[in-house]
């Protein structure tokens, strides 16, 4: 005669057996979409925009941030000047908002139509 083993919990969640906490349901999700990769997008604006200003900032994109370097796309040379004398003050912004991050550098690239 076999002998019954009783599972935990967690090992019942682990296999996707049973019911799953809603926090770990709407976390997967969260992650597969991309949804918190958007979010944080637009945090990292806000902060570009509060240390370069309104008139720079309705011209450039934030891309993508890989290995503490943050990638921002500009519509031309002039802007990418721009901003690179103030390239410090925003680093100093971005770390200030967003110190999870870990942002060390930022790079600005013309961005191609």
């Amino acid at each position: 005669m076999l002998k019954k083993t009783s599972k935990t919990k967690a090992e019942a969640d682990e296999r996707g057996k049973g019911p799953r906490k809603i926090g770990t349901v709407v976390s997967q999700l969260m992650s597969r979409r991309g949804y918190a990769s958007v979010a944080v997008e637009h945090a990292m604006t806000a902060s570009v925009v509060a240390s370069v200003g309104p008139q720079l900032a309705t011209s450039i994109q934030i891309g993508k941030l890989n290995r503490g370097v943050l990638q921002i796309f500009v519509p031309d040379s002039v802007v990418m000047q721009e901003l690179t004398f103030q390239k410090r003050k925003m680093i100093k912004r971005l770390l200030k908002d967003h110190p999870q991050a870990k942002i060390k550098d930022i790079r600005f690239k013309v961005q191609t139509k």
